[in-house]
C-alpha cells in the first residue's frame, strides 16, 4: 500500500500542471465573424525556443498556425477553450483570427501580449474582448458595466440589399445626416427602446472604407435588472434625412427578439433586413507601387540606411500595422536614398485608401549614436498633417509616383551652420469655447511641436502630456510684454534640419501631477485636412536662407481645421493683363544643370498643377499646386538629385493640359 502512494506523489511532483480556461468575446472584432469561423490562441511559454511550446495532454501553443489551441464557439460572440500548462511556467499569448487576416483587417490583436504568470494554480480568466486599436487591459469591455443595470450590445451590418434599396442606407453618409439605431417595445415604459423614437443610436466601427467594419454599427442599451427574462421585440432602423421624402428606413421582415439576460451580454451581429450584402462592383487585384525619397532625411543625419533604418507604409489596407511585411515594408533602391514597394491589394475600384509613411529606426544603433531613444517615425508635417489618400484605380498596376516623406524635398533642407530666427505671434482672445485663458491665474502660452522628428533635430525635450505622447513643448517662448492679449516670441532654428514647422498652440499651467493644458483641437485623425498647423520656411530666391522669418499673425483656434501650407515653390506673377489663351512657354535655360524656370499664362482663375515626369511616366516633382487668378506666372524648378536625362513638364489648368519636354544635364 505504501509503494503506490510514493509513485503517485512522485508523478504529481514531476508533472505538476494546472488547468487554464480562456473566454473570448468577438463582438469587438471589426469584421463579420461567424460562429463557424476559426479562432486561435497563439503564443509560447516564456523562454520557449522555436516559437512554440509542447503542453501537457499533447497540445501545442505557437506563434503561428501550428497552435492546437482553438476555442470553440459557445453561442453568438462567445468562445471558450480549456487546456493545461506546466504549473510554474508563465504563458504569453494573443487571440488570432484568420478571417480578419484574409480580409486585410489584421488577424492579430493589437497591444502587448497577454501574460498568465506561473504558480497560480487552476484558473479561469475573465471574459476578454478581442482588441483591435489601442491596447487595452485584459478585462476591458466596449461598454460600461453599471450597477443595477444589464448592458446589451447591439450590432448590425448595414451594407445589404435591403438597407440600400429599402432602408435608404448611403455608405458614405455620416451622422447626423444618417443615423443607424434600434427601436422596439418599451416594455411598459421600463425599457430603453421605443417604437416611436430612436433612443439607442449605433456608431460606425471603422473609418476605413476598405475594411468590413466600415459598414458595421454597434452600441449598447441598458436594461433594469428587474427585466431579466423578459422578451424584447425590436428592429434596426435608419434615421436617414438624406432620403428625399425624409422617411424612416425600417428593416424589412418580422420583428427581432431576444430574452433580456441577467448579466451584461452581446447580441451576435446580423444583416440589416435579414438580407444579403449589397451587390456592387466586383473586387479586382492590383499592384500599387509606392516610391518614397528619403534624401533630405539622410542628408541631415536623422535617417540612415547604413544604420539599419527602414521605411514602412501603414494604412487602412493593413490596419496601420505590419504583421505581414509584404503589405507594409518598402525596400531600398540601390545607389539612391529612395525606397519602393509593390503591394498587392484586392479592392473595389474607386475605393479610397488612406495611408502614411513610417520611419522604422534601428533603436539600438540609434541610441548608440545619439544617446537617446529615436523619435516617433510617423509622418506628421506633410501637406495637411493627416493621412495621405489614394483612389484605387483597379488597373493591373497603379503607380503613385515619387513621393517625399513629410513632403520634404532637398530644397527644404536647412544646412548645418545656418540659424534662422522664426517669429511667432498668436492672439489669445478667442478661448471662450473652452476653459477661458487666465494669465492672472498662472496660464502660459506654448507652442506644441507635433513633428517629433523635427523636434529631435532641435534637441527639444519630450513633453509627456499623456501615455505615449511624444510631442515637444517650447516653454517660455511666447510672452505678452505689452499686455495686449497677443503673445509673441522668436525661436532659433539651427541646421541641419528641414524648414517645416508643424505645431499647435496651447495654454495652461504645470501642476504637481503633470500639465493642465488646452490645445488647439484641429481636425483630429483621419483624412480631413487641418489636423495641425504646417508652415514652410522658404529660402531666398538665390537658394540661401534668411536670418529671420515671420510666420505671420495667428489667432488661437479652439475648434475646427487649422491652417496649413503646402510645399510648393515660390511662384511670381509677372503680368496681370488678361491672356488670350492658356500657354506654357519653353523653360529657360534648356538644357539646364540644376534649376530652370517655367512661364505660363491663365485666361481665368484656375486650379493649377505644374508637374514634372520622367520618360516612363512617373511623377518626380510637383512645382505648382494652387488656385491662381488670370495672368502670367513664372515658377522655378530645382532638379535636386534627379539624374541627367529627358523629362516632361505638364501644366494642368482647368480643363486644359499642355506638356513640354525638358533636358537635364549634370
Amino acid at each position: 500500500m505504501v509503494l503506490p502512494v510514493v509513485v503517485l506523489l512522485f508523478a504529481g511532483e514531476a508533472f505538476a500542471q494546472r488547468t487554464v480556461t480562456l473566454r473570448l468575446n468577438t463582438a469587438t472584432a471589426p469584421d463579420t465573424l461567424r460562429t463557424t469561423d476559426e479562432i486561435q490562441v497563439r503564443g509560447c511559454l516564456v523562454g520557449c525556443s522555436g516559437d512554440q511550446s509542447d503542453l501537457p495532454g499533447g497540445d501545442v501553443i505557437a506563434w503561428n498556425d501550428n497552435t492546437t489551441l482553438k476555442p470553440a464557439n459557445t453561442g453568438g460572440d462567445y468562445w471558450e477553450h480549456t487546456f493545461q500548462i506546466p504549473d510554474d511556467d508563465t504563458l504569453k499569448f494573443k487571440f488570432y483570427s484568420q478571417l480578419l487576416e484574409d480580409d486585410a483587417v489584421g488577424g492579430w490583436e493589437d497591444g502587448l501580449d497577454h501574460e498568465l504568470l506561473g504558480g497560480v494554480g487552476d484558473t479561469t480568466l475573465s471574459l476578454h474582448y478581442f482588441v483591435k486599436g489601442a491596447g487595452q487591459a485584459y478585462d476591458w469591455m466596449p461598454f460600461e458595466s453599471k450597477e443595477d443595470s444589464v448592458g446589451v450590445w447591439f450590432r448590425v451590418y448595414m451594407n445589404t440589399d435591403d438597407a440600400v434599396n429599402n432602408g435608404g442606407y448611403v455608405p458614405s453618409a455620416e451622422a447626423p445626416a444618417q443615423q443607424i439605431g434600434v427601436r422596439g417595445d418599451d416594455l411598459s415604459a421600463a425599457g430603453p427602446l421605443n417604437w416611436g423614437e430612436t433612443k439607442i443610436l449605433l456608431t460606425r466601427e471603422s473609418t476605413g472604407t476598405t475594411v468590413p467594419g466600415y459598414n458595421l454599427y454597434s452600441g449598447v442599451a441598458y436594461y433594469p435588472v428587474s427585466l431579466a427574462g423578459t422578451v424584447q421585440a425590436y428592429k434596426f432602423v435608419n434615421d436617414n434625412d438624406v432620403l428625399t421624402d425624409a422617411t424612416l428606413g425600417w428593416e424589412s421582415g418580422s420583428d427581432r427578439t431576444f430574452t433580456i439576460p441577467a448579466q451584461d451580454s452581446t447580441l451576435h451581429w446580423v444583416y440589416f433586413g435579414y438580407s444579403k450584402p449589397a451587390t456592387g462592383a466586383e473586387k479586382v487585384t492590383s499592384n500599387l507601387l509606392f516610391t518614397v525619397s528619403l534624401d533630405p532625411y539622410e542628408s541631415i543625419g536623422v535617417f540612415k540606411k547604413s544604420r539599419g533604418d527602414t521605411l514602412k507604409v501603414l494604412g487602412t489596407f493593413n490596419q496601420y500595422g505590419c504583421n505581414n511585411p509584404d503589405l507594409c515594408l518598402l525596400s531600398d533602391i540601390p545607389a539612391t536614398n529612395d525606397f519602393e514597394a509593390a503591394i498587392t491589394l484586392t479592392l473595389v475600384p474607386e475605393a479610397q485608401i488612406a495611408y502614411k509613411y513610417f520611419l522604422d529606426f534601428n533603436n539600438s544603433e540609434f541610441v548608440a549614436e545619439f544617446g537617446v531613444d529615436p523619435p516617433s517615425g510617423w509622418e506628421e508635417g506633410h501637406a495637411t498633417g493627416v493621412d495621405r489618400v489614394a483612389t484605387f484605380a483597379g488597373t493591373p498596376e497603379q503607380d503613385l509616383g515619387l513621393q517625399f516623406f513629410n513632403d520634404i524635398e532637398n530644397r527644404n533642407v536647412i544646412p548645418e551652420g545656418t540659424t534662422i530666427n522664426v517669429d511667432f505671434s498668436v492672439d489669445m482672445s478667442n478661448t471662450d469655447a473652452i476653459r477661458p485663458f487666465d494669465p492672472a491665474g498662472g496660464d502660459s502660452v506654448f507652442v506644441e511641436i507635433e513633428d517629433p522628428i523635427w523636434a529631435f533635430t532641435q534637441g527639444l525635450d519630450t513633453f509627456l502630456g499623456g501615455a505615449g505622447d511624444d510631442r515637444a513643448d517650447i516653454v517660455g517662448l511666447l510672452t505678452d510684454d505689452d499686455s495686449d492679449g497677443t503673445y509673441t516670441g522668436t525661436l532659433a532654428i539651427n541646421g541641419p534640419t528641414y524648414g517645416l514647422l508643424t505645431f499647435r498652440y496651447a495654454y495652461g499651467k504645470r501642476t504637481n501631477t503633470g500639465f493642465d493644458n488646452f490645445i488647439e483641437a484641429g481636425s483630429g485623425l483621419g483624412t480631413s485636412p487641418g489636423r495641425n498647423r504646417a508652415y514652410f520656411i522658404k529660402s531666398n530666391p538665390d537658394g540661401s536662407w534668411p536670418s529671420t522669418y515671420s510666420l505671420g499673425e495667428h489667432t488661437f483656434q479652439p475648434e475646427g481645421a487649422l491652417p496649413f501650407e503646402t510645399n510648393t515653390v515660390a511662384v511670381e506673377q509677372v503680368g496681370s493683363d488678361l491672356p488670350a489663351a492658356v500657354t506654357l512657354q519653353p523653360n529657360y535655360p534648356n538644357p539646364f544643370s540644376s534649376s530652370t524656370s517655367f512661364e505660363y499664362t491663365l485666361t481665368d482663375q484656375s486650379d493649377v498643377r505644374l508637374s514634372v515626369y520622367n520618360v516612363i511616366g512617373q511623377k518626380v516633382a510637383v512645382v505648382v499646386d494652387a488656385v491662381q487668378p488670370a495672368g502670367t506666372f513664372k515658377a522655378n524648378f530645382e532638379a535636386g538629385t534627379l539624374s541627367s536625362g529627358t523629362y516632361f513638364v505638364r501644366l494642368e489648368a482647368g480643363n486644359q493640359t499642355i506638356t513640354r519636354s525638358i533636358v537635364l544635364v549634370k
